[in-house]
């Protein structure tokens, strides 16, 4: 994570006004031992699309937290797609796709306040 966000020169707090994360958050991701720590998933998927990652940068974000994208459960194939176009969308548009689709938003829109 902290690789990624040096790659493409984001800061802590741009990141969080582009995902609706909270600072602290976003921080505790990019420490050495943020694989320690089990996220949520729709807070990694959320970091994922506003840091525009490859779908393939962004799996190994989710499989370096121990966690992993299933076909098998709805919310799961929608954030695999969002991942497979995240690069073109913003978090905020992602959270209206998924409501849209009767999914829990990735984060709460009223906190995004960056909408690259």
């Amino acid at each position: 994570m902290a690789w990624y966000i040096g790659k493409t020169g984001v800061t802590t707090e741009k990141l969080a006004a582009r995902t609706g994360i909270a600072d602290r958050t976003v921080t505790s991701l990019r420490a050495k031992n943020a694989g320690d720590v089990k996220h949520e998933l729709n807070l990694l998927v959320a970091l994922a699309v506003g840091l525009h990652m490859t779908p393939e940068h962004a799996n190994l974000l989710i499989n370096l937290n121990g966690q992993f994208l299933r076909k098998k459960k709805p919310i799961e194939r929608y954030y695999m797609y969002l991942l497979s176009i995240g690069s073109f969308y913003c978090v905020a548009e992602c959270n209206d796709f998924l409501i849209a689709h009767d999914m829990p938003p990735l984060t709460n829109n009223d906190n995004i306040s960056d909408f690259d």
